[in-house]
């Protein structure tokens, strides 16, 4: 089912491919062009190679991935508001030989650090794909940035882009960090972006925006399902598959643990001080809002 692509989501696909095209030519004018704008000196962005033809992007927001195809660039997430210009270096650097234009930007959740850049990549003519509830989750979502512009295409449960011999699969497994989480997984090279589902620090679910963490390890379980050997987070260096088994284990078992305290009815306003996480190495502090929906979701666990 994993790579089971709709009918309906094939059309859109072409639809979509057509689109791109379409507006190649401008686009590219757009992207090399531009107006003149300061870049941050506080956003120093860095790259480098995964694999033959992907790329890492770090600083000034979330990682950016950047996959070459025979008819353009693909980009995994976005900048913070500020920082497209000093993407859009780094990304025609690594392309100097081959002068492609970026096609599409695919980003794998609703934050400003993965969509502050969505706005000027539209006016520059790339496509952009998230998950369905993305766009939802943009409607209540007031960042410091100012509001971000939606995406132009959206799927369901997964969609596969085609473009220029480079196939990238993306799937939804469900509300995790955000409701709208996307996993772009590249088969060829057995890599696949996880966004936010992998950190290097304590996760935290953005239960405003839909996540959960009693779900977050049933997702996990179906990203290992794939075949890939290099994983690619929305923050931090890439890591390989054996760190993500790690981590959802101890995913796995702080639920564990929290799931036992609310089923010997250990009050709310002492699960946190009761929760043992230190051997996990990640120190939670959910108050207010975010506890009462931890609870919550723990309660309705079997």
């Amino acid at each position: 089912m994993l790579r089971k692509t709709l009918q309906t989501q094939r059309l859109c696909g072409a639809i979509l491919l057509a689109m791109i095209v379409a507006v190649a030519v401008p686009a590219q004018a757009h992207q090399e062009k531009g107006s003149p704008e300061k870049v941050p000196a506080e956003a120093p962005l860095t790259a480098q190679l995964v694999k033959t033809g992907l790329y890492l992007i770090s600083g000034g927001g979330a990682n950016t991935l950047l996959r070459f195809s025979a008819n353009g660039l693909i980009l995994v997430d976005g900048k913070l508001p500020d920082n497209y210009r000093a993407l859009m270096s780094q990304v025609r650097r690594i392309s100097k030989i081959s002068d492609l234009p970026v096609r599409v930007l695919i980003v794998t959740n609703h934050h400003e650090d993965h969509t502050g850049s969505n706005a000027k990549f539209l006016a520059a003519g790339v496509r952009i794909i998230a998950q369905e509830n993305v766009s939802r989750n943009l409607t209540a979502y007031n960042p410091s940035g100012g509001k971000v512009a939606p995406p132009t295409f959206t799927y369901a449960h997964d969609f596969t882009l085609r473009l220029g011999g480079v196939e990238a699969q993306l799937m939804h497994f469900g509300a995790a960090h955000t409701s709208g989480d996307t996993v772009v997984y590249f088969p060829n090279l057995k890599v696949v972006a996880v966004g936010d589902l992998y950190t290097p620090d304590t996760p935290y679910p953005d239960f405003s925006g839909g996540g959960s963490l009693v779900n977050w390890g049933p997702a996990l379980a179906q990203i290992l399902k794939l075949d890939f050997d290099v994983v690619a987070p929305s923050s931090g260096p890439v890591v390989t598959r054996a760190d993500l088994e790690v981590f959802k284990t101890k995913i796995d078992t702080l639920v564990s643990r929290a799931a036992g305290l609310v089923k010997k009815s250990v009050p709310k306003d002492q699960l946190m001080s009761q929760l043992k996480t230190d051997d996990l190495g990640w120190r939670f502090s959910f108050t207010g809002d975010q506890l009462d929906r931890f609870y919550s979701e723990l309660s309705q666990t079997k």
